[in-house]
């Protein structure tokens, strides 16, 4: 049996925001939701196959996160994410809509999301499906995670990491337009 392992999608953010950071011509809003996207496949595949399966595979893979991760992240972000960001944190859905419009900008950033979501995990799960289907993610070594002292460590040690970057993101920030900051860049 596999074991279980509820992700913690959200310290995926910082990892996003920062990419942002260092080239503000990508699109937050594309980096954010690729770099969350690929968890989907967590819950459909407890809900499909239940525990008896690895909860992560094709979304996790880097072929699986560059072609089908990177597309749903593209759906989500021109047709979900305006809508759940004007609802939730009162940002002008034009304002949003704006910086979601399908570009070429938008699906480079999706992509990078996805890819870093995928390269984030390694560093931190000891199953990897990360060179899905070419290797079968029980042949594939993770180098990251056993230098780091084994998952429980690794996981305990980079999630440490992204909650504190998470911290100084929000502290930087501050109150003024912080939401539109922290979700549509600026």
């Amino acid at each position: 049996m596999v074991r279980f392992i509820l992700p913690l999608t959200p310290l995926h953010y910082p990892v996003a925001y920062l990419i942002y950071r260092l080239n503000k011509r990508l699109s937050l809003p594309g980096l954010i939701v690729g770099s969350m996207l690929p968890d989907i496949e967590v819950p459909i595949m407890l809900i499909l196959f239940g525990t008896e399966v690895p909860p992560r595979l094709v979304l996790h893979s880097l072929l699986g996160a560059a072609s089908l991760g990177t597309l749903f992240s593209l759906a989500l972000t021109v047709l979900i994410y305006p809508t759940l960001v004007n609802v939730f944190f009162s940002i002008r859905l034009v304002e949003v809509e704006k910086e979601c419009k399908f570009t070429l900008r938008l699906q480079f950033s999706c992509l990078l999301g996805n890819i870093s979501h995928v390269l984030l995990d390694y560093t931190n799960h000891d199953y990897n499906p990360i060179f899905w289907p070419f290797q079968m993610p029980e042949e594939t070594p993770n180098l990251i995670c056993s230098a780091l002292g084994g998952r429980e460590a690794a996981s305990l040690i980079v999630q440490s990491i992204l909650i504190i970057i998470g911290l100084i993101i929000l502290l930087i920030n501050g109150r003024r337009h912080a939401w539109k900051k922290l979700l549509l860049g600026g």
